[in-house]
Order: structure tokens, then C-alpha cells, then sequence
């Protein structure tokens, strides 16, 4: 009995025994399944999760849709969740999409699991950064799934809510004078449109017609903007804008029944074609430009300076658009703000121009083509740049019409060219500069008296039959007489004297063959092939202004400028506050040349040219009412010295010589003089012009 009793005993021990390792391995059985099927469907989730993460970052809303729990699909479909995000998305101009995983976790019950994670959005209104939760569950198919809602796209969005961007308009900078007179502004146009309300039933067919005559667009045009589908009876439908100032279409239009004219925002140009060359004009932007300007913040809706300063300074006066994003509540009202970038208004730009001198010189020039410069001597400032024929820029706003665009563009007197910006033949008034490079070289004595050479000269038979003539006798000759009396024979002998190596050396000192620093691209002064050659006549026609030379007219204006300030040239200069556009400051009375001139040569030229007014052939400056100096000239234009069908400029440069305080220039170049007196005809312009700006009359 006691052996049975002993292996009952073992029995039980080994009975005891397994029990407890069943027990240890169901235990882990069911902690090992656990875990495992935790790890899958961690793994699972994780994988839904990164494929929803790839698809919004890359732009593939159409297959968020197959990631969206078939309880979320029973109430929304496919087309509305991709319209969702597509819209949304793009609406924003949402670019460099980032995700952080914050955290992921698993749920109670049936809850699936939880991913926490930050999402950073970059738009115009700034960079969006919120923080989402992401539920993943299972569903009937046991594939894990997203509880899908709006507030994945923004956490505060709900799916009867509605986003808006709004853009925030930047004003463009305004241009101003020296006085502070606006030269280009945001101010108001005329949009011309019909209400169908009004409109005559008998008429209407006709009047449309006549509308669409007026404004040069096609019937077509307007039945289709009358066809709108928001249009009602009562609204106003515009079909074209035009310039505020177009009086007489405006009267014409408002004849025609149903007609109305609107105040509309637009860019303004109150001075009109006096400054249009200077000022430019913006215009909407083509689809060319748009090309290349888009990364720079344009769209197809944006204005941008075609010409002028309006272009030159376009990156300045244009500003930054601002931006918002809002969530609208489904009645419309703004639930919450996402995004706000104010907008940076354009930089005005300051000038030194004075408009009341500008149309001065305007009416000067009248219907002639031509230009005129105005600058200060001791500071560089310039005053006045006009050219003429000229052309209305607020017509460019609007949008030009193709009669008006044809009419401007095949105008043989170039009302689109600036005239002041290119180079021309200065003719006789250039002497000044040839008789300052001689008196520096020495090769001009301006004691010298010299019998006269008559009214033509060659230096010897080589010439042939070429002669450099000149238009008055007036006994022995001297430098001072000579430029009084624009002498060309007297110019020609003196550059023949000093040598081509030395007059182009003289040339090079003025600036001749560089671009003037401006703020405007100018035309760079050339001396043509004079270096290269060996012609001594072309040397001899050089000395005088003609030859091949050609000279920008405020660089003229600069080289005028060392007479009056001891053989330096002043930096012509238009914009005062340069710096804040880039550029860099100019100081009133910086030189761009110094010592291109002794201050001695300087002072002699300075007297003498204060002789041409006085008693030469600037003598009709006399009724200007101050002191002058100047120099008229008279460049012919022509294929040869035997050429009857060539034309001449005039030209005549003054200055206040005997005002130390803000002594002016005033240059004016007017074309086809040849049968109006060359020079001469210009003279009582510039007299005038003197007049009028310092007696304050116009």
C-alpha cells in the first residue's frame, strides 16, 4: 500500500505540473497572438496612413477616395472628396506639403487606431501649420480604412463649411515731381456696359452694332457678355473700358440706348502725352510675359509697366499682393481665418522733373518733332524731358483700340519714339567741346586773330571737290568769334591741327563711347569710324558736329555742364530716392567726369558762348528776360554735299550763365528746319520757355 500511495503522490505532482504549463503557455499563446496582432495592425495602419500622406503631398487626390471607411463612403462619394481636396488645395496655391508623425496609438474596443500627426501647408497667406488626428479602423472586409472627414483637409473645417481665398490688392507707387504733383497714379478710368433693362426692344439689334463700331469689338462679343448666365434686367454688363479722358467716345456711346458709363479703377496719367515718353504706362500682361514673370507673383490678372519708368521701375512700384484664407460657415460668414499676409504697398518714386516747365517746353515744341531737356547746372537735376509728336497713355490702360494702335504705330513722326533717349547729329553745337578739347591741347590760342577763310575751304586739292562752307563773313577770325558766329571753317582747320589721336583722346574724356549712368537707358555718343579712318575730311566735319558723331542730349547736357563748373560734368540725374528702388543714391552736384576741361578752358569757353547770345546767332535769346549762354546748330542730314533731298536738325543749348544759385539749362532739338531757318527757328522757343518758367506765366 505505501508504494501505491507513493506514485499517486508523483501523479499529482506531474498532473500539477502541466496544469501550470498550460496555463504558462496559453498565457503567452494569448499574450503572443495579442502582440502580433497588435504588430499587424499597427503595421496596417502605418500603411494607410503613408499612403494617404503620399497621395496629398504629390497632388493624387483621386486616390484619397479608396482610402475612406465604407461607413464614410455611405454618406459622401468619390467625386466630392476629390473635389474637395483638389479644390481646396489648388485654391490656395498650396505648395511644399509636409507631414510629422506625432504619435501613433492604438484605440478602445473597436476604435481602430489613432494617428496624431502635423501637416504644414505653404500659400501666399503664409505658411499653414496645424496638428490632425487620423482614425484608422477596420471594416466588413477586415482592411483598415480612414474615418474620413473635412477637418483632415484643416482641423477647423467642417463638411458644410466652405474655404475662400481672398486676394488683397497692393497700390501701386505713385510718381511724383519735384513739387509733388502726381504723374502717375491709381485713379479711375470709364468702363462702358449695358443694362438689358434699358435697352430698346425695336433698336436693339442696331444699337449693338453701333456700340460694337464705337468700341471696335464684335457683335458677337456683346451678345455673349449679355448671355451671361448671372445677367438679369437690372444689372450692369460691361463690355469695354476706355480712358477716363476719351470725352468724345464717352458722348458718343451714351447716345445709344442702355448704354451706361461707369467710374472703374485704373491707372491715371494726368499730364497725359507732355510726359507719356517719361512716364509710360501699364498695361494687363501678355500671355508672353507671363511666361517668364509667373515665379515672380504675376497671374493673367496682373498689370505691368510696358514702357518707360512705369517698366523700368516695375518691380518697385508694383507692390505685393496680400493674401486670405478664410472658412466660410455655410450661410457665408466667416467661421475662422487660416492664413493672412497683408499686402505691401508699391514704393512711390520722387523725381526731379518740374512739371510746370515740362509743359512749357511742350507747347514750345507744338506740332514739331522734336525733343527738349531741361537740367540744373550746379546740381544735375533734371527738369524736364519732353518728346514730340507724343501719344496719350491713359489710351494704353483701357486696353487700345486697333484703329487707335494702327493709327500711332504707322504715324511716320514716330509719336512712340523717345527722342530724347537716342542719339542724334549735334551739328554746330558741339563746337563748344571741340574748342574746349583745343584749348587743353594747346593747339588753340584763344588770342589768335586770323584773317577770314571766306565761306569755303579745303585744305588742298586731295579733297577734290569737297568743301567745308559756312554761312556768314565777319572779318578776322578768333575763337571767341568763331563760336559767336559758328564758324565751321574755323572748327574744322582747329581739329585738323590737333590730329584725329588727340580730338578722339578729347572725346573719350567726355564720356564718348560709355553709357551715362540714368535712370533711363540712353543712347551711347559715338564718333562713328573716325578712329579707324584715315579721312581727314571726315576729321574736319568731326571738329563741327557732323561727320559720323552722334550725342545723346543729356549727355550733351553734361558736357554743357563743365563750363559752368571748372571743367567737371555734372551726373544727370532724375530720381531722388534712388536708393529706396535699388539703385544708388546720387548726391546734387556729383560730377561724373572731372577735369575734362582745365577750369581755365572752361571759363573761356563759358565767355564765349555768353558772345553768342549777345551779339552771334543766338542774338534772339535776348528776349528771354535773363542773361544767357548757348550755342545754336544746325546738323544737316544728307547722303552728300551734292545732296538736295536731305533735312537738317536745329538745335539750341542756353543756359542761365550769371545765376549762382539754380542756374538752368534748357536743349532743344527740332527736326526738318531746313526750310525754317535751321537753328534759328528753335532760338525763340527756348527764349520763350526761359520767360514763361522764371516770370511763372504760361
Amino acid at each position: 500500500m505505501s508504494k501505491r500511495k507513493k506514485g499517486g503522490n508523483h501523479l499529482g505532482v506531474v498532473i500539477g505540473i502541466t496544469v501550470v504549463l498550460v496555463a504558462v503557455f496559453v498565457a503567452f499563446a494569448v499574450y503572443a497572438w495579442i502582440y502580433l496582432f497588435r504588430e499587424d495592425s499597427q503595421a496596417a495602419t502605418q500603411a494607410v496612413y503613408d499612403a494617404y500622406v503620399d497621395d496629398v503631398t504629390n497632388g493624387n487626390y483621386g486616390q484619397i477616395y479608396s482610402l475612406v471607411h465604407e461607413d464614410i463612403q455611405a454618406t459622401v462619394d468619390e467625386e466630392t472628396v476629390t473635389a474637395r481636396y483638389t479644390n481646396i488645395f489648388n485654391g490656395i496655391s498650396a505648395e511644399n506639403i509636409t507631414f510629422t508623425l506625432l504619435e501613433s496609438r492604438e484605440g478602445e474596443d473597436d476604435e481602430g487606431w489613432y494617428y496624431r500627426y502635423q501637416m504644414t501647408v505653404d500659400t501666399p497667406a503664409g505658411t499653414l501649420d496645424n496638428t490632425y488626428t487620423m482614425q484608422i479602423c477596420r471594416d466588413s472586409q477586415r482592411e483598415y480604412k480612414i474615418m474620413w472627414s473635412s477637418n483632415l483637409i484643416f482641423p477647423q473645417l467642417d463638411d458644410t463649411d466652405t474655404v475662400r481665398v481672398n486676394t488683397l490688392e497692393a497700390k501701386r507707387g505713385t510718381i511724383y515731381d519735384v513739387n509733388g504733383n502726381i504723374l502717375a497714379c491709381d485713379g479711375e478710368g470709364a468702363s462702358v456696359g449695358l443694362v438689358p433693362g434699358k435697352m430698346s426692344e425695336t433698336t436693339r439689334d442696331e444699337d449693338i452694332a453701333a456700340l460694337a463700331e464705337l468700341l471696335e469689338v464684335s457683335v458677337d462679343y456683346i451678345n455673349e457678355q449679355l448671355s451671361a448666365q448671372w445677367v438679369t434686367d437690372d444689372v450692369f454688363v460691361p463690355i469695354r473700358s476706355i480712358a477716363a479722358d476719351n470725352q468724345d467716345l464717352i458722348d458718343q456711346v451714351i447716345q445709344i440706348s442702355g448704354v451706361m458709363v461707369n467710374s472703374t479703377s485704373a491707372r491715371e496719367y494726368p499730364y497725359g502725352a507732355t510726359l507719356a515718353h517719361l512716364t509710360g504706362y501699364v498695361q494687363a500682361i501678355s500671355a508672353e510675359e507671363l511666361e517668364t514673370m509667373a515665379d515672380q507673383g504675376y497671374d493673367s490678372n496682373s498689370i505691368v509697366g510696358k514702357s518707360g519708368l512705369e517698366q523700368i521701375y516695375e518691380s518697385y512700384l508694383r507692390g505685393t499682393e496680400g493674401c486670405e484664407i478664410l472658412i466660410l460657415n455655410s450661410d457665408g460668414s466667416v467661421k475662422e481665418t487660416l492664413g493672412y499676409q497683408a499686402a505691401v504697398d508699391g514704393q512711390d518714386v520722387h523725381l526731379t522733373i518740374d512739371t510746370n516747365l515740362c509743359q512749357i517746353l511742350y507747347e514750345q515744341l507744338g506740332d514739331d518733332n522734336g525733343l527738349a531737356v531741361a537740367m540744373n547746372m550746379k546740381t544735375g537735376a533734371i527738369l524736364s524731358l519732353v518728346s514730340t509728336p507724343s501719344y496719350n497713355p491713359n489710351e494704353f490702360v483701357a486696353g487700345i483700340t486697333n484703329s487707335s494702335w494702327e493709327a500711332l504705330s504707322s504715324d511716320e513722326d514716330l509719336p512712340l519714339y523717345n527722342r530724347y533717349t537716342s542719339t542724334w547729329v549735334p551739328g554746330s553745337s558741339f563746337k563748344p567741346i571741340t574748342a574746349a578739347i583745343g584749348l587743353d591741347n594747346g593747339t588753340i590760342d584763344p588770342d589768335e586773330v586770323s584773317p577770314s577763310n571766306g565761306l569755303s575751304w579745303q585744305k588742298d586739292s586731295s579733297w577734290g571737290d569737297l568743301f567745308v562752307t559756312t554761312l556768314e563773313t565777319y572779318g578776322d577770325v578768333t575763337l571767341q568769334k568763331a563760336l559767336a558766329y559758328s564758324d565751321n571753317i574755323y572748327f574744322a582747320q582747329q581739329t585738323l591741327n590737333m590730329g584725329r589721336q588727340a580730338f578722339i583722346d578729347g572725346l573719350t574724356k567726355v564720356g564718348f563711347g560709355e553709357s551715362l549712368p540714368f535712370a533711363m537707358s540712353l543712347g551711347t555718343s559715338s564718333y562713328g569710324s573716325l578712329e579707324e579712318s584715315s579721312d581727314e575730311v571726315m576729321l574736319a566735319n568731326s571738329g563741327y558736329g557732323q561727320g559720323e558723331m552722334l550725342v545723346n542730349p543729356i549727355h550733351l547736357a553734361s558736357m554743357y555742364s563743365a563750363f559752368m563748373n571748372d571743367g567737371n560734368m555734372l551726373l544727370p540725374y532724375l530720381v531722388t530716392n534712388s536708393e529706396e528702388l535699388g539703385q544708388e543714391a546720387v548726391t546734387p552736384g556729383t560730377y561724373w567726369k572731372t577735369n575734362v576741361f582745365s577750369a581755365q578752358s572752361a571759363q573761356i569757353v563759358n565767355e564765349d558762348l555768353r558772345t553768342v547770345i549777345s551779339e552771334g546767332t543766338g542774338t534772339q535769346a535776348l528776349s528771354a528776360g535773363v542773361t544767357l549762354a548757348g550755342k545754336t546748330g544746325t546738323a544737316e542730314i544728307k547722303d552728300s554735299q551734292d545732296d538736295t533731298n536731305g533735312t537738317a536738325l536745329g538745335w539750341f543749348v542756353a543756359y542761365e550763365i550769371d545765376n549762382t544759385d539754380d542756374p538752368i539749362l534748357i536743349l532743344m532739338m527740332v527736326e526738318d528746319v531746313l526750310d525754317r531757318d535751321g537753328s534759328h527757328y528753335v532760338v525763340p522757343k527756348v527764349a520763350e520757355a526761359f520767360t514763361q518758367y522764371r516770370s511763372g506765366t504760361d
